[in-house]
C-alpha cells in the first residue's frame, strides 16, 4: 500500500504491524491508518512524524470520539491492539472511556505511595527501623512494583513477589511482606484503595522458628580463643574484639552496643544510659556496668578518638561491618551455627540458670515487660540488677577464659565476686594485659 492510498479520505484498513507503523512517513497533514482486526483501532501520524495509537467509538448520541492509547515505541502494535479491545469492551458496558483513561493517568503508583510514606509516616519511626524499611524498598519492592498502580495490585501479584524472595531468604520475604502490608494500609487511609482491600492479608507467610542456639562454656572459650588469635595475627582490630566481648558480657543488642557513646557511660556510678532503644516508649533505660564491662570501658577511655565507644572507620560514626567480621570469627572459632545475637540469648539463659528472676533478665536486656509491670516496676541499676549482671558476667567471663563453673551453681550473695580477667589486647602493642 503506497502513501497516496493511505492519505485518501476513504478508510483503508490494513493489518497493523510494528514494521508497517515504523515505515509510515509524515506528510503535510495528519492522517490515520486503520487496523483491520479491531474496529476503531488505528495509528495516527502527525505532520511532525509522531505516531500514536488511538481507538475511536461512537456514543449513543451519535457523537464520535477518539481516545489515545500511547505513542509508537512506548507501545508495540500487539499491546496497543489488546488495549483497544479492553477499552471497546468498557465502552460497550457504558463506561466513559476518556474519563476512564484520564483517571488511570492520574492514578497513584507505588513510587508515589512510597514517597507519601517517606513524607508523612517515616519520620515517626526509629532510625534503625527507617533504615530497614529503606533497604527492603530498594532491594525488593521498588524494582518489582514501583511503576505499578496501587489500586491495581492484587493478591496474585504480591504472592508471586513473596514466593520469589522466599526462595532465597524466607525471613527477608516475611519482612518485605510486612512493609508492603503497611504501605497498603496507608493506601486505604489515604483513599487510594477501598477499606479492607489490603492484598497482603491473604498471602501465607513462612512460619519463623525462634532460634534456640545458646553458647556452651566450650563455645564461649572457642570464641575468646578466636578473638585473641585474630587480634594477634592482625586480622581483627582489638576494639572490635572488645565490642564482641562487651555484647557477650552485657546481653545488649548489637545496635545498642555499637551506638554507645561516652556521654551514655558513667564509670564512677557504674551505669550506662540508653535514651534511644528498641523499647524507648518505656522511657530511658539505666543499666549497671559490671566489673568486666567497666574494665573494657576504662581501657578505651584512655584513648578516646570518637564520641562513640566503638567507632567505625569513619571515627564520627559507630562501627558498622559485622557481616564480614563475624564470618572471619566463625572460620577461626568453628562456631558456624552461631551469630552475635545468640550471645544475648546466652546471657539471659545463664542469668536464669544462676537463679535470678526472669524479670531481672528482661530488664537488663531491655525487653518490654508490659504496661502494668513497667508502670510499677522501676529497678535501680545499683541494686538487684547489678548483682544479676555481675554474677552472669562472671560466669560468662570464666567460660571464655576456659574456667567455667557448673551451670546453676553461683557464689554466695554475701561473698565478694572476683573479677575473672579475659585475655584483652592493647591496641597499641597487642600485648596481653
Amino acid at each position: 500500500m503506497d502513501q497516496s492510498e493511505i492519505t485518501t479520505r476513504t478508510r483503508s484498513r490494513v493489518g497493523l504491524t510494528d514494521t508497517r507503523v515504523k515505515g509510515l512517513k509524515a506528510s503535510g497533514n495528519l492522517y490515520r491508518v486503520w487496523d483491520s482486526h479491531v474496529p476503531g483501532f488505528h495509528v495516527q501520524v502527525t505532520p511532525s512524524g509522531t505516531r500514536a495509537f488511538c481507538v475511536s467509538f461512537q456514543r449513543s448520541s451519535g457523537k464520535k470520539v477518539s481516545a489515545t492509547i500511547g505513542t509508537f515505541g512506548a507501545w508495540h502494535v500487539d499491546d496497543a491492539r489488546e488495549r483497544a479491545r479492553e477499552l471497546r469492551k468498557l465502552h460497550e458496558q457504558g463506561r466513559d472511556i476518556r474519563a476512564h483513561l484520564k483517571h488511570e493517568r492520574t492514578a497513584t503508583d507505588m513510587n508515589a505511595l512510597i514517597q507519601t510514606w517517606r513524607t508523612d509516616y517515616k519520620p515517626r519511626l526509629k532510625a534503625s527501623t527507617q533504615d530497614s524499611y529503606e533497604s527492603i524498598l530498594k532491594v525488593h519492592i521498588v524494582p518489582a512494583l514501583g511503576s505499578r498502580l496501587v489500586r491495581d495490585l492484587a493478591y496474585e501479584d504480591l504472592k508471586a513477589l513473596y514466593n520469589r524472595v522466599r526462595q532465597e531468604a524466607p525471613v527477608k520475604a516475611n519482612r518485605m511482606l510486612a512493609v508492603l502490608s503497611r504501605l497498603f494500609n496507608i493506601a486505604e487511609r489515604e483513599g487510594l484503595r477501598t477499606d479492607g482491600s489490603n492484598p497482603c492479608r491473604k498471602v501465607e507467610r513462612t512460619r519463623e522458628k525462634p532460634r534456640d542456639v545458646i553458647y556452651s562454656a566450650a563455645n564461649l572459650a572457642a570464641l575468646e580463643s578466636a578473638l585473641t588469635a585474630l587480634v594477634a595475627q592482625g586480622e581483627l582490630e582489638a576494639p572490635i574484639a572488645d565490642l564482641i566481648r562487651f555484647i557477650a558480657l552485657s546481653g545488649l543488642r548489637r545496635g545498642e552496643a555499637t551506638n554507645l557513646t561516652w556521654s551514655d557511660v558513667d564509670l564512677e556510678a557504674k551505669v550506662m544510659t540508653f535514651v534511644n532503644h528498641k523499647t524507648d516508649h518505656d522511657g530511658t533505660k539505666r543499666l549497671p556496668l559490671n566489673t568486666h564491662l567497666a574494665a573494657i570501658l576504662q581501657r578505651h577511655s584512655e584513648q578516646k578518638i570518637s564520641r562513640y565507644v566503638f567507632p567505625g572507620r569513619l571515627v564520627d560514626g559507630p562501627f558498622n561491618g559485622f557481616g564480614k567480621i563475624w564470618a572471619r570469627i566463625r572460620r577461626a572459632s568453628g562456631l558456624h551455627g552461631f551469630n552475635p545475637h545468640d550471645l544475648r540469648h546466652t546471657f539471659l539463659t545463664t542469668l536464669v540458670e544462676l537463679g535470678h528472676p526472669v524479670a531481672l533478665g528482661d530488664t537488663l536486656l531491655g525487653h518490654s515487660l508490659g504496661r502494668i509491670r513497667d508502670t510499677y516496676l522501676n529497678l535501680r541499676p545499683e541494686g538487684s540488677l547489678a548483682v544479676a549482671s555481675q554474677e552472669t558476667a562472671d560466669w560468662i567471663a570464666a567460660a571464655m577464659a576456659g574456667q567455667a563453673p557448673k551451670v546453676g551453681i553461683k557464689a554466695p550473695r554475701h561473698q565478694a565476686l572476683p573479677v575473672i580477667p579475659l585475655r584483652i589486647w592493647d591496641s597499641a602493642d597487642c600485648m596481653a594485659i
